[in-house]
C-alpha cells in the first residue's frame, strides 16, 4: 500500500485523451478515499518526468505549472529514476484495488510541502487539471 509522499511506479495507466501509457512514476499527495463525480478513489498523484537534456529542462521550467523535482531529495529505490519534474497542474486519481503499482521510494517532506503548496496555488488560478479517466473506466468495465 502506499502513502502521501510515496514515489510510485504505475505500471500501465490512461493519460489524456485515454491513451495507454505504459510504466510511468507518480508521487502521491492523498491517500484518502473519496469520490469525484460520483466515482470512487482512494490515490490522487502527480505524475513525474525526466529531463532528457538541458534544453529540454530549460523548457519545462519556463511554465510556472512544472516544478523541478530531484530525486535525491528523498529515499529512492529505483535506478530509474532521474532529476526531472512534476506536472502539479495534473492530478491522477487511482483505486489501489485495481490499479497495477508498487512503491519505489518517498520524497522529502519540504519537497512534498512545496508540491502541495504550488498545487493549491495552481487551484487558485484556477489551473488544476484533474484525470479521472483510471476510475472512469473501472466503472465502465464492471
Amino acid at each position: 500500500m502506499c502513502k502521501i509522499g510515496d514515489i510510485i511506479a504505475v505500471k500501465s495507466f490512461v493519460g489524456d485523451g485515454k491513451n495507454n501509457v505504459k510504466l510511468h512514476y507518480f508521487i502521491v499527495i492523498q491517500d484518502e478515499s473519496g469520490q469525484i463525480k460520483g466515482l470512487s478513489f482512494d490515490i490522487v498523484s502527480v505524475v513525474m518526468s525526466s529531463f532528457k537534456s538541458n534544453a529540454q529542462r530549460n523548457k519545462k521550467l519556463r511554465y510556472m505549472e512544472n516544478i523541478e523535482v530531484d530525486v535525491n531529495e528523498g529515499t529512492i529505490n529505483s535506478k530509474h529514476l532521474k532529476k526531472g519534474y512534476i506536472k502539479a497542474d495534473q492530478l491522477f486519481y487511482f483505486n489501489k484495488k485495481s490499479t497495477k503499482y508498487y512503491v519505489v521510494g518517498q520524497i522529502d517532506g519540504d519537497v512534498l510541502i512545496k508540491i502541495l503548496e504550488h498545487i493549491s496555488y495552481l487551484d487558485t488560478l484556477g489551473l488544476l487539471k484533474q484525470n479521472i479517466w483510471n476510475i472512469m473506466w473501472l466503472k465502465d468495465n464492471r
